[in-house]
């Protein structure tokens, strides 16, 4: 069987050693740095120029927090593994956990058995995090599709009922009104000038019988699904 070596980091001495013992009961893990910071963290394998397989962090640490840390690790050595643990699963620190590139983020509430089965899938490969962060997750993700929907070209047509008076380019900018852009955005995406996107916008209007961009904003809003 393979050992895979781990560094674990926690600010607490009582914390810092039963992380310890829990992963050194597993025959497939073996320790090799037990700290107190970010910057020990780094600075262990830098000073020590070992290479663990797995780094435990602890999200709530003085000089370094385990955010900052892994974030490091993950520029410098984006091999090693990156376990976050917290005793917090509010949205901002589940969001914080996926933008440094964590390979999991485990609950200090967790049991035992959870917390060894968690760094077993690890080990496959996976990315583990508690079920209420997959389930906020799942929900962004259906929100982002429902929008991406929602903002297709085809979409869009369905909604005015393939209109045949819209050309292409009036379309486009259609589109891109439903995306939220302004028109200097418009106009840079489209390679021609903001007073070319205002003329077509006046044309969009007349076509639909509007007088302005609030009510061609409305009339996009409006199209949910």
């Amino acid at each position: 069987m393979s050992t895979y070596t781990v560094v674990v980091a926690e600010s607490q001495t009582l914390f810092r050693d039963m992380i310890t013992n829990f992963v050194e009961d597993m025959d497939e893990f073996c320790v090799i740095g037990k700290l107190k910071n970010g910057q020990e963290v780094i600075n262990f394998i830098t000073e020590k120029e070992v290479r663990p397989y797995l780094c435990l962090l602890d999200i709530h640490m003085p000089i370094m927090d385990g955010m900052a840390c892994a974030k490091k690790l993950k520029e410098v050595y984006p091999n090693i593994k990156v376990v976050l643990l917290s005793a917090y699963d509010d949205e901002t620190s589940i969001e914080r956990v996926i933008s440094v590139g964590a390979d999991g983020y485990i609950l200090k509430s967790s049991g035992l058995d959870e917390f060894k089965e968690t760094l077993r899938f690890i080990i496959d490969g996976k990315f583990v995090a508690p079920q209420k962060m997959v389930h906020y997750f799942s929900k962004r993700l259906d929100t982002l599709l429902k929008l991406e929907r929602e903002s297709s070209l085809h979409y869009i047509k369905e909604h005015f009922n393939h209109r045949q008076d819209f050309n292409k380019r009036e379309w486009q900018i259609i589109q891109l009104m439903k995306k939220g852009w302004t028109n200097r955005m418009i106009a840079d995406h489209l390679g021609i000038s903001e007073g070319t996107v205002k003329n077509y916008l006046s044309i969009i209007y007349k076509k639909l019988e509007i007088k302005n961009r609030v009510e061609l904003l409305q009339m996009l809003s409006e199209m949910t699904g």
